[in-house]
């Protein structure tokens, strides 16, 4: 059974920065999970896909220069301010591993449970191995929601927009998208473009589009809106520049905060590519979802009071996600049942910690105690560098600690 300091679970953008970190200042850790796996399949479902934030706000960090997503993206000629390529930051992505994460493991925690001077798991590959500090650094991939009211349709025929795997494999059926933020959006787009019948059902009276930012902006439009990682605004900029504000607030407010924080909208450059091109039917609700007697979706929706029904080919729901512990299978019950979750989420300290020691959260899982600059890549930064230094400091004093048994013990 082999032991290592830290072990860190998953291989995006989060693990990866901190994985780089944790070499940099020489913490033994290993790091399990298929590099940007989760990103790659987004890109390979085909089409043009595209990140909401800015190029610039989607670096992977790293402790020494030339690792950003600019110094990938201009010798090679690609957008470095927006729209930001799903598929080029997939690239992006397993450069930066290739060039500073080479020990990535491609294994997958089936397994992990507390002992009694660290953790074990349990790997996909079948062996056991122990750490004293564990990080989880999934992403998003465990989190897709479906609607309740979609739950009685089979799994043939509703699919999350993070698990199309192509969007080609839906030409000439007709497509029901449910949601009005980007990711139905952009879903209702690659469909029609990829030969499907689209329509879009969005439950509020509007659909709301961002603006273009522009890319050299005056002295004025920088002081009234700044651009930032996280995108435009103050807001935005104060969340950027001071990323753990949001952990000062207090449980309800952060909670509100993130509620009300960026709001579903589309980016500005799907706007020509669904108004006027693909039905969109406003102030609709689905009250109830089944399979017909022919095998399609019968979808009985209410607009504006009225009822009113329809039968697809397919339902995608653009649904967004919902952070849970429970969903974490991997996690031993025990281990599950010891969190304290703070609106599903894991509760944590300013070093990322959970209550459990020794065991922390990084990326969206830590949304709910950092704030929404959390959800998105822009955070990794801070986040690799502030738990990359705890862990270090732990390591140095568990060392300590075990040299001065030995000391004691050969005394």
């Amino acid at each position: 059974m082999s032991r290592s300091i830290v072990a860190i679970i998953g291989a995006g953008p989060y693990g990866l920065s901190l994985a780089a970190h944790l070499a940099a200042r020489k913490v033994e850790h290993r790091i399990f999970g298929h590099p940007m796996l989760f990103w790659s399949r987004i890109a390979d479902a085909g089409g043009e896909r595209y990140l909401k934030s800015f190029c610039f706000g989607t670096n992977i960090s790293s402790p020494t220069r030339g690792s950003t997503f600019a110094d990938y993206s201009i010798p090679r000629g690609l957008e470095t301010f927006e729209p930001c390529s799903i598929m080029d930051f997939a690239a992006y992505g397993l450069w930066f591993q290739k060039k500073n994460v080479g020990w990535v493991e491609p294994v997958e925690a089936e397994r992990v449970s507390k002992t009694s001077n660290g953790f074990e798991i349990v790997l996909s590959s079948g062996e056991r191995a122990v750490a004293a500090y564990v990080v989880v650094a999934i992403g998003l991939s465990y989190f897709a929601i479906i609607p309740p009211v979609l739950g009685s349709l089979p799994d043939n025929l509703v699919t999350h927009t993070s698990k199309i795997t192509a969007f080609a494999a839906f030409k000439g059926q007709s497509v029901a998208v449910i949601g009005a933020g980007q990711s139905a959006l952009e879903a209702a787009a690659l469909l029609n473009e990829a030969g499907a019948q689209p329509q879009l059902l969005v439950r509020e009276n509007a659909v709301l589009w961002n603006a273009r930012s522009p890319r050299n902006a005056s002295l004025w439009q920088r002081l009234r809106s700044p651009i930032s990682g996280l995108g435009g605004g103050r807001r935005a900029w104060v969340l950027t520049h001071f990323p753990s504000i949001a952990h000062h607030l207090s449980a309800a407010t952060r909670t509100r905060f993130l509620k009300d924080y960026l709001p579903p909208e589309g980016a500005w450059w799907l706007r020509n590519r669904i108004e006027n091109v693909v039905p969109v039917h406003l102030s609709t609700n689905v009250a109830e979802a089944r399979r017909d007697a022919t095998g399609r979706a019968a979808l009985r929706l209410l607009v504006g009071g009225k009822e009113r029904c329809i039968t697809v080919d397919h339902v995608v729901a653009g649904s967004g996600y919902d952070i849970d512990v429970e969903r974490l299978a991997f996690f031993d019950p025990q281990l599950r049942a010891a969190l304290r979750p703070e609106g599903g989420a894991p509760k944590l300290n300013a070093k990322f910690e959970a209550s459990i020691s020794g065991l922390y959260f990084i990326g969206p899982l830590s949304q709910m105690s950092f704030g929404p600059l959390f959800r998105f890549v822009v955070g990794a930064d801070y986040t690799a560098r502030t738990v990359a230094a705890h862990l270090a400091m732990q390591a140095r004093s568990k060392m300590k600690s075990a040299r001065a048994k030995e000391l004691n013990a050969t005394g």
